[in-house]
């Protein structure tokens, strides 16, 4: 029998879709490579704009889902849309950051404008931290997978951030600039904006 669908506090909810929305971010982002430089050709936009409505359609199937497979798709790809066009938006109104923080990524040394870096990345994933402790002690087969995942986003985390704030340059040295670029403004201000204005469209359900 299949396991009955589960309602999701926001924090969980802010959790999973950044977990699922980085997990395939990362492939997609390997998959720019595939593309032409900063082309924006259907296939590179595709690879970009996937990985959060995958995300949102995994956790709609999964938590919300409506009286038929066909509703919860469209639904679910109704509020990736949304969630999309609001979290670029609140990306955008907060980009005045980067003036503060620039230095921090440019710098080799550790600092107080990486520490508070640090602690901004914190913030970020401690979310995922609590909600991987909760699915694991729920002992439910789908909670368990969807702790892996969050694990797993956890340390493609973890791994980015220990990059971006030592600027040991392994990332340059595999990528190109746009794909870190994408990768870098995706982990610390568009993945977790789409997650949280996801997470907000979500439960006010009003769409």
């Amino acid at each position: 029998m299949a396991e009955a669908p589960t309602q999701l506090r926001f924090r969980d909810s802010y959790s999973l879709l950044y977990a699922f929305t980085l997990t395939a971010f990362i492939p997609a982002i390997i998959g720019l490579g595939t593309q032409p430089y900063y082309s924006f050709t259907p296939g590179y936009l595709a690879f970009m704009t996937a990985p959060p409505l995958l995300a949102m359609l995994v956790l709609m199937f999964t938590h919300q889902p409506s009286a038929t497979p066909l509703r919860t798709a469209g639904k679910a790809l109704l509020f990736g849309v949304v969630s999309m066009i609001g979290g670029g938006a609140l990306f955008l109104s907060t980009s005045f950051l980067l003036a503060f923080l620039g230095p921090a990524f440019e710098s080799h040394s550790f600092g107080p404008l990486q520490v508070g870096l640090a602690v901004i990345m914190l913030g970020y994933v401690t979310p995922l931290a609590i909600t991987a402790v909760s699915r694991v002690r729920t002992a439910r087969p789908g909670a368990i997978l969807e702790a892996v995942v969050l694990v797993v986003a956890i340390a493609a985390f973890a791994w980015i951030g220990f990059e971006i704030l030592t600027q040991r340059g392994t990332l340059m040295d595999v990528l190109r600039k746009d794909q870190v670029s994408y990768l870098v403004g995706g982990v610390l201000w568009y993945i977790p904006a789409y997650s949280l204005v996801g997470s907000i469209v979500r439960s006010i359900g009003v769409l």
